[in-house]
């Protein structure tokens, strides 16, 4: 049987097929949702993709290597949430500390005006 993700954790997932300015290919991503939806017949995880390129965008949080799992300097992608299949996470990286966690739910506080 196949691991559940579990929030927090960054798992390499394929986004392909996209459409428009949707982030692409084989990316690393972070598990967003709960645990409990994690782990529910939906078969769903809540995600935002990551990306190595800093282009200066507020709502992207900064990750400094070894942090979950990254081997470059990577930025979380907090304005491109997006729910996925679990069919499409391949591989297990790593775990983001709290202190990060607690900044990427701050900005999406701010994006969602929750």
């Amino acid at each position: 049987m196949k691991q559940s993700p579990a929030r927090a954790e960054i798992w390499l997932a394929d986004l392909n097929p996209t459409r428009g300015r949707e982030q692409a290919g084989m990316r690393p991503c972070l598990i967003v949702s709960v645990d409990l939806f994690n782990q529910s017949p939906a078969e769903l995880a809540i995600v935002i993709p990551i990306t190595s390129r800093n282009k200066g965008i507020r709502s992207h949080v900064p990750l400094v290597p070894p942090e979950g799992g990254v081997r470059e300097p990577s930025y979380i992608k907090c304005e491109d949430v997006r729910s996925i299949s679990s069919e499409r996470l391949v591989t297990r990286w790593g775990k983001i500390s709290d202190a990060v966690m607690r900044d990427v739910e701050y900005r999406l506080r701010i994006l969602m005006g929750l």
